[in-house]
């Protein structure tokens, strides 16, 4: 019994170290596949017949994040760990390229038996936006995150609602949509990749303003979002 609490804590141990580890740097075509997962994920959410409020926070929102097949970080601690890439709306309903970041630590649950989870979430104020300018956001600390209205009736309830959050976020796991919990998790810019993706130094502010060439899954995304965030 002794033995197995002392190796069930060294595995503890080594799941706490692993996830805290930083993520290595995605190579050009691993980040252009993440892009076109994102922009097949984010299709998923808001084509669904009971995606009406999602479609209505988008086209009132500063920013979306989608992090698809989001995984289990540890059979001890069953935290989340995800890469995605974050995109900022433009006043004028266009969108600016996407910014990828990593996210961990998300209390998102998994459907059973479920292996990964898509994570999308959408940002509707200025502080949510700042926080994620800053590189790192600390999500309860840095912005506030609630679990986002779900079903055929939520749009009518949020059209005559006073929004508070900053961000509401879903999840959705073997084809299952529901609001995530994001109450813990935290996410951070991944300098490499972004620098690899746009073949130069760039920071999360230069991709949303624009100060970038987007590649051509890129401009897929940013097309796909702008079918649904005018």
């Amino acid at each position: 019994m002794k033995l197995m609490k002392k190796a069930l804590i060294v595995f503890a141990a080594l799941s706490l170290a692993a996830t805290a580890l930083p993520a290595l740097a995605m190579d050009k075509f691993e980040a252009d596949l993440k892009v076109e997962e994102a922009r097949v994920m984010l299709l998923k959410f808001l084509k669904s017949p009971d995606a009406g409020a999602p479609r209505w926070l988008v086209k009132r929102s500063k920013a979306v994040a989608l992090f698809p097949g989001m995984v289990k970080a540890g059979f001890v601690i069953g935290g989340k760990y995800g890469r995605g890439v974050i995109t900022k709306r433009n006043a004028d309903g266009t969108w600016s390229p996407p910014a990828f970041f990593t996210i961990g630590g998300a209390t998102v649950g998994f459907q059973i038996g479920a292996q990964s989870t898509d994570l999308f979430m959408v940002v509707m104020t200025e502080k949510g936006l700042n926080a994620i300018l800053k590189n790192q956001v600390k999500f309860g600390v840095d912005a506030s995150a609630t679990a986002g209205p779900w079903g055929r009736d939520a749009e009518a309830g949020l059209a005559g609602a006073s929004l508070k959050a900053d961000v509401y976020s879903y999840s959705r796991s073997q084809g299952a949509f529901a609001g995530a919990t994001l109450s813990g998790a935290g996410i951070e810019y991944e300098v490499d990749t972004n620098n690899i993706y746009y073949e130069k130094k760039v920071t999360v502010k230069k991709i949303f303003d624009d100060k970038v060439t987007p590649p051509k899954g890129a401009k897929k995304l940013m097309k796909t979002l702008g079918e649904y965030g005018k």
